[in-house]
Order: C-alpha cells, then structure tokens, then sequence
C-alpha cells in the first residue's frame, strides 16, 4: 500500500457540497470578495438530489416569510437571466392549481401577503391570456367555472370548477444555473475538490478546519468558515461538529415520457391538482389489492399536490410528473431505489383532472425516466440558512422540494451570514436560531402550512 504525505490547504471558506445550494453559496460569496474558497463534494456538481429537480420557481407561498425569500432569490434569477442572455431557460408560463371542490376560501391566506392582485374571471371571453409570460404580470388569475376553464384548458376535467393561474411563476433549467454559478464563482478563484469529507477540525475558537479522503490520501483544509451545504446529509456533517439539526429526509419520486398521443398543449402551465383522490382502480384491481398487505394503501386517499408539466420546449414531446405523497422519514442513501409501481400510481392519479392521460395507464411509452430523490426539510417546510451553534460553522440546507427556484437567495442569505452583512427581514425565522424562539417558531408551525409539491 502507498503512503502518500498528509497534504494541508488553507482557504477563507470550505463548502461541503456541490448541489444547488453549495454553488450558489459559492457564488454569492465570491461575489462578496472571497477568493480563496474550496467547494468539496466526493460527487461531481449537481450530480446527487440537485439532478432530480422538477425545475420549477413560485412566488406564490402560504406565508410572508416564504414569500420574501422566494421573490428576492427570483429577482436574483432575473438578474441571471440579463447578465446571460437567459442561459438558465427560464420562462413564465405560470403555475396552474385546479380543484374540483376548493373554494375562493382557499384564497384568504394569500390576500394579506405581497403576492400580487387577484383577478378573477368567470365568463368566456374575459381580459385573461394564459399564456403571457410578461415579466412584470405578477399575483393570479382566478378562474371559476368549467366552461371558462375549459375555454383556456381543454384538456382539463370536466369535473375541475377552480382554477389559480399564479402568474410570478414557472420553469428554468436547475443544471444550466448551477454552472453558471459554478463557473462564474471559478472565474473569481473557487477551488472544487472531489473528496470525501471525513471530519470537522475545532480549537477553542470554533471550526479550524476539515480532514477529506481523496485516492490520493487524506488532505487538511484550514480555515474557519464551514458551509454546511450537504442535502440530505447535513445531519452527518453536523454531528462532526457535536451537534444535530432539526430536518428529516424523504424520498420523493417523478417520471418523465413521450407523450406520443399528444394528449397536453405545449404551452400549458405547470399544472397542479390540489384535491385529495383514491386512484381508479377496476373493481377486480382493488379485490386484489385488498387482498396483498404490501399493496392495500394503494386503495388509500392520496394527498393533493400532483403535478404536471411539458418538459423540453415547444418541439419536444416529453411530460414531467411528480406526486409528493411519501411521507417517511429515512436515512438517506446514496443508491436509493424508487418505487416500482409509482409511473402507474402517478399516471392514475394525474389522469383524474386530465383524462385522455387514461390512455396511457397500463401502457406508458417506453422508456420511462423514473428517478427519487431526497426532500430534507423541517417540521415547519422552511429552509435552514445561518450560523449553527459551533462557531464558524453555518447551515444551508432543509430546501425541501424547492432548492433550484430557493438557491440564489439561499445562497446569497448564507453569504450575509459569514460576512457579517446587513440581513433581510426574513433571515431570523429562517435561521437554526429560531427554534429558541418558542413565539417564532408557533407563528411559523401555524402559517407556513404546507406548500409542498
């Protein structure tokens, strides 16, 4: 065996992890000055939960704090979109929610937060254009009745009465933002090392640096500024430091296929049915699964929270969906194997409130894209992003199924943090420190709902 000499670095910050949020931290932070930054990940960039992304950015959360992070981190996106001639892809076509039974109720949480107007239209012929993608159209459109509805989007239920177009809202490619955080952040003297990191160093003065393992043998990096940027593993890195944080881990599962029937308009938002449904099972298919306890929950009501989307541009034919039902927690893995019958279970489920998808079940195109991964998130459904108790030592993590629309500002806000910037409004009650505050934390549980896709 060879033994290679102990090799030592030194840098004004480590980042561990090369998905979304370690590049954008990487990014904000060489943007603030630091050049001597290493980003350390034993995968290659955006490679690990970051490559599952559903590729999509909203305004439009349940509460104010969501709403303040979120919109700062699209502005950030906007200001990508000049500086590069839109290499990120973004567009705005919008979020699309249909119900068949929610109310204008439904609506109340919002009326109070920086949303944007609410327009409703109830009859054929209305001022309302689905598919403006304006950059200053902002709030929603209100649609109420099947025939206006189906006026705009015919291939949409008959049963479907309420539809929420959030305008602020839409797609942009996760893996073309990543780079180009990546690469900008190069430009200025980020160092990224492909490493396995196997231990925080700590004096008396907090973090003083990490131990990695490369086939090279084992390397020192000196320095006393750590980001946690880890997904699903920033528990593990936090143990490193003695400590643990409040998040949980899980896992998650879309498909992507040819929609060769050309069953959805290309141009149709990303769609969200936001009803609970059973799936539609033969009778002779819900005896069988009665009859197998592996199988029964299949006949359970599913949440709302479906989601659909032509993925590709106007010359593709390729659908995305996804269905955030799991609700278990588990240590993550690297290798996770998704769920055999969920392209069936979601193609069911979607065919609800698009039904020529029917034709499809039983007899999707192959081949099918089916991939899962790992939403790490917080009672509450909030990020992570700030000092943890160690000092040196800050988070950037818990952005459960919104990292790619949530890392700029995500970044930009840990950036803040480690150069003792001025902060937003809404960087306490996204900080590890809200959990002291027992009043925070109440007023967050009670508003933040959900949100979850």
């Amino acid at each position: 065996m060879l033994n290679y000499p102990m090799q030592t670095l030194s840098a004004d910050a480590i980042i561990c992890g090369a998905g979304s949020a370690g590049l954008a931290a990487a990014y904000y932070l060489s943007q603030q000055g630091l050049t001597n930054i290493i980003l350390v990940d034993k995968n290659e960039p955006l490679s690990q939960t970051s490559s599952k992304s559903g590729e999509n950015y909203r305004t439009w959360w349940p509460n104010e704090t969501m709403v303040g992070f979120i919109s700062r981190s699209i502005d950030l996106m906007d200001e990508i979109v000049e500086q590069s001639a839109n290499a990120i892809q973004l567009d705005r076509r919008g979020y699309l929610y249909v119900s068949e039974k929610q109310t204008l109720d439904s609506l109340d949480v919002y009326k109070s937060l920086d949303v944007g107007g609410m327009r409703v239209h109830e009859q054929v012929g209305s001022s309302y254009s689905p598919f403006q993608e304006e950059s200053n159209l902002n709030g929603a459109d209100i649609l109420i009745g099947n025939d206006v509805i189906k006026h705009h989007f015919p291939h949409l239920s008959e049963n479907i009465t309420l539809a929420i177009h959030a305008r602020r809202a839409g797609s942009l490619s996760a893996q073309q933002l990543g780079m180009y955080h990546l690469e900008e952040a190069k430009a200025k003297g980020l160092k990224h090392l492909n490493a396995e990191l196997i231990d925080v160093l700590q004096d008396d003065e907090g973090v003083s640096g990490v131990k990695l393992k490369t086939t090279e043998g084992d390397i020192i990096i000196e320095s006393r500024i750590l980001v946690n940027a880890a997904g699903p593993f920033v528990n593990e890195i936090a143990a490193m430091l003695g400590e643990t944080l409040a998040i949980k881990n899980v896992f998650q599962q879309k498909i992507a296929f040819r929609d060769h029937e050309q069953v959805l308009d290309r141009k149709m938002p990303f769609t969200i049915y936001i009803d609970e449904q059973e799936l539609n099972w033969s009778e002779e298919d819900k005896a069988l699964l009665a009859d197998e306890p592996s199988y029964d929950w299949f006949l359970d009501n599913f949440q709302g929270g479906l989601h659909i989307k032509p993925e590709g541009g106007l010359g593709s034919i390729l659908v995305k969906l996804g269905w955030a039902f799991n609700q278990e927690s588990e240590e993550p893995q690297w290798d996770k194997h998704s769920l055999e019958e969920f392209p069936d279970l979601v193609i069911r489920g979607a065919s609800r409130f698009i039904p020529e998808l029917e034709r499809y079940i039983g007899k999707l195109p192959k081949p099918i894209l089916h991939y899962g991964g790992y939403y790490t998130k917080t009672e509450e459904n909030m990020p992570l992003i700030g000092p943890m108790k160690t000092k040196g030592a800050f988070v950037l993590g818990a952005l459960s199924g919104f990292g790619t629309m949530a890392c700029c500002g995500a970044g930009e806000l840990v950036a803040q943090h480690v150069l003792g910037k001025d902060l937003p409004g809404y960087a306490q009650a996204l900080a590890p420190s809200r959990y002291d505050d027992l009043e925070l934390l109440e007023h967050l549980r009670a508003t933040a709902l959900n949100g979850e896709l």
